[in-house]
């Protein structure tokens, strides 16, 4: 056993574990990212529909409470449970909203997939692997890659969500809390049936507790899947020598899972769906995130690690 930073690692292990310990090559990396232009028109795009999705969500929440606070006197339940929290990014019905969940597969992967082939392009891949060893240069592009795409679908949709509050004004989301906490127990007092179809198969805890921490999981899931999908994009690299297929291939992943879940009825098991913080579809499972996600990650890897090997009499 030998010792990195104090914690004991099997030998074989070791080489690898230094390499993730030694973090300036993924932050030379991000610096390069976080200054190209791509990055930034990806970021501003990306934000612009969140923005948009805030000014329709404000508008529609004002409209909406105005007419239900006439319609439903008397059942303070009912009024208590059309909340801003309904109207941030990715929980509402409008089509700003719903387009960002469509779309940010391929908005991250933009300025990410193709981090590799555009140094293996310009012939830079040469200089980098004078100065480091190609796995230290491997595990800095993974890093960066997630850690960007992590950071490019999660910032707008928090950004959204302060927006949103401010333009209502309103922060404080205890009353929709304990309404709905009546709604799951079948205490509410409620006008008519249409209140009960706000209530959720997952996470219907974490919406008990505070919508601010249910829609912060379901964002977190989110980045995270987007760095996975990030992270195929750079391992589609490896293969192939066309920029645009590279970045379109993590869109095309997203989109080609979910017609084939459709086909085959299983839209409870499609990214699609069950990333979405409205819950469309019945019969969703916690399942579902973890096992797509592994399978994402593992196809993702084994295809990363099966390119660098088979570059290696060409790049070592």
């Amino acid at each position: 056993m030998k010792s990195v930073s104090g914690v004991n690692f099997p030998g074989r292990l070791r080489p690898w574990v230094e390499a993730a310990f030694r973090g300036v090559n993924t932050v030379v990396v991000l610096k390069r990212v976080i200054l190209s232009k791509r990055t930034w028109i990806c970021f501003l795009i990306l934000l612009a529909i969140s923005l948009i999705a805030a000014l329709q969500g404000a508008t529609q929440y004002s409209q909406d409470r105005q007419l239900i606070e006439r319609l439903d006197q008397g059942y303070p339940d009912s009024i208590n449970l059309i909340s801003p929290s309904h109207y941030w990014l990715g929980m509402s019905d409008g089509f700003f909203s719903s387009f960002y969940h469509f779309i940010f597969p391929l908005l991250v992967s933009i300025p990410l997939a193709d981090l590799i082939f555009e140094e293996w392009t310009t012939g830079n891949i040469v200089y980098q692997l004078v100065r480091m060893s190609r796995r230290r240069y491997y595990l800095a592009k993974v890093s960066a890659t997630c850690l960007c795409a992590f950071a490019l679908c999660l910032l707008p949709m928090l950004l959204n969500m302060v927006v949103v509050n401010a333009l209502v004004g309103q922060w404080n989301m205890s009353s929709f809390s304990a309404s709905y906490a009546k709604l799951v127990h079948g205490t509410a007092r409620l006008a008519d049936s249409t209140s009960l179809s706000q209530q959720k198969e997952l996470f219907s805890g974490l919406l008990e507790a505070s919508p601010y921490v249910y829609a912060f999981v379901y964002y977190l899931i989110n980045a995270a899947y987007a760095a996975a999908y990030a992270f195929f994009g750079l391992a589609v690299s490896l293969f192939i020598r066309n920029r645009y297929l590279i970045v379109m291939a993590p869109f095309i992943l997203y989109i080609c899972v979910w017609i084939a879940f459709s086909l085959i009825q299983l839209l409870p098991w499609d990214p699609f769906n069950f990333l979405d913080p409205r819950q469309p579809v019945t019969h969703l499972t916690y399942a579902a995130f973890v096992v797509d996600f592994l399978v994402l990650g593992l196809a993702a890897g084994v295809a990363y690690v099966t390119g660098v090997r088979r570059h290696q009499d060409v790049l070592g």
